[in-house]
């Protein structure tokens, strides 16, 4: 039996990923203030980190828990993290307009238990088209860009602000899912392939049945 998979995260778009994999998992929604350095890196690790520790007070002893934290970075505006009114999105989109930037997720996972702990960070390079002003206040006016980081949602609307990404799609929606499998897998003996292939072919074979997916 494996320990149970908590994600600390007020993060819609987060859950979301998780869940199409088909895993069983738990959310803790982290009462913490996201804090940004002039060094992106340290900025993510820590938020994230911060996330991690604070669930730990929350959650079963069997309990192997991931926090996330994800910011955008270039070196002409330095690390942003989110907007919360329209001003602020749009003041930051027109700082990103036609120029290159990178999208940083720092992952801090913890085992409860053994308080054994591994973080990493992951990169991806993002190019924003030369967009006009009316199709900037367009955007602004949906309200996607709040509480987002880099004042874009990638998954949305936003997506037809970019002209080109470099890494890791999943990144910069938030949660960079590749290495979480891989990290988990390795040092915390989760493997998400291998339950989510398992969750699917049973689903499958109810559907072949006439049964419903779950039971």
């Amino acid at each position: 039996m494996r320990k149970k998979l908590i994600l600390s995260t007020t993060s819609a778009r987060r859950i979301e990923l998780l869940k199409r994999l088909g895993i069983e998992f738990d959310v803790v929604e982290p009462i913490v203030n996201e804090r940004i350095y002039d060094d992106p890196v340290k900025t993510v690790v820590e938020n994230a980190r911060r996330k991690a520790e604070h669930a730990l007070g929350i959650v079963p002893r069997d309990s192997v828990v991931v926090g996330i934290d994800t910011i955008i970075y270039s070196p002409d505006i330095g690390v942003v993290g989110k907007p919360y009114s329209v001003l602020q999105a749009r003041e930051i989109l027109v700082l990103l307009r036609g120029k290159w930037h990178s999208v940083y997720s720092g992952v801090f996972i913890i085992d409860k238990e053994s308080l054994r702990y591994h973080s990493f960070v992951e990169e991806t390079r993002v190019k924003m088209r030369n967009y006009s002003d009316d199709e900037l206040d367009n955007y602004v006016m949906s309200l996607e860009p709040l509480g987002k980081a880099g004042a874009y949602a990638i998954q949305g609307l936003g997506a037809l602000l970019i002209e080109t990404i470099v890494g890791d799609y999943y990144n910069v929606v938030g949660l960079p899912l590749t290495k979480l499998y891989l990290v988990l897998k390795k040092y915390f003996g989760i493997d998400l392939l291998e339950e989510g292939a398992h969750r699917y072919a049973l689903g499958k074979n109810r559907l072949i049945r006439g049964l419903p997916a779950e039971a």
